[in-house]
């Protein structure tokens, strides 16, 4: 059995990796036949819920694993994601376990980042805008939410490298160059917030 199932595991992999949702649903649930309780089956077959589009099921299949071995990585990582592209409340209790698990994991931090800041919860987005700040780099969006952050706490001088950034990403965006001058402005920059504005 452990064969069988060891076997069935590199074949569904195989599947995922390559977006066969459909064949990795399909082994996933022959194999779970043999092997009802074996938590990395349950992972996979969410992911391949996952890939089809299919959440409910998805987190269905997450939170059997999770039932059966509550620390195991792959399907809390499968249902916070599943949780956190829903928007649901329920993405935060399993990325703040991941945490306990993984504290340094910087696509956790961002994703509780851009929780918290939803939530209008600053000091909390900022604190993990923080501790993601190597993954931010290449993302205007959550760059633009981190500045606000700092922008509302009375640290705009430590937004303005953020927004900069967030220019560069996106230059034909006219909220963002307007921002980055506003704050450039605010903290007595102002030739820089010309210079800012002058493509407009």
């Amino acid at each position: 059995i452990w064969g069988q199932t060891s076997n069935a595991q590199a074949e569904i992999t195989a599947a995922l990796r390559s977006h066969d949702f459909d064949t990795a649903l399909r082994l996933s649930e022959e194999a779970l036949k043999r092997t009802p309780a074996d938590v990395q089956l349950l992972t996979l077959r969410g992911l391949a819920y996952s890939g089809e589009g299919r959440s409910e099921l998805a987190q269905g299949s997450f939170q059997q694993a999770l039932k059966l071995s509550p620390d195991y990585l792959p399907a809390l990582e499968g249902a916070a994601q599943t949780q956190y592209q829903q928007g649901s409340a329920g993405a935060k209790p399993l990325l703040r376990h991941i945490l306990k698990l993984r504290p340094a994991d910087p696509t956790t931090h961002a994703m509780l980042a851009v929780i918290e800041y939803k939530a209008g919860n600053c000091p909390g987005a900022i604190e993990h805008f923080q501790l993601a700040k190597s993954l931010l780099m290449n993302q205007p969006d959550a760059l633009m939410e981190y500045g606000a952050c700092l922008i509302s706490s009375d640290r705009s001088s430590e937004a303005i490298p953020l927004l900069q950034q967030a220019l560069i990403l996106n230059p034909a965006n006219p909220v963002v160059r307007y921002n980055l001058a506003l704050v450039q402005w605010k903290v007595g920059k102002a030739e820089e917030a010309l210079k800012t504005l002058s493509p407009l």
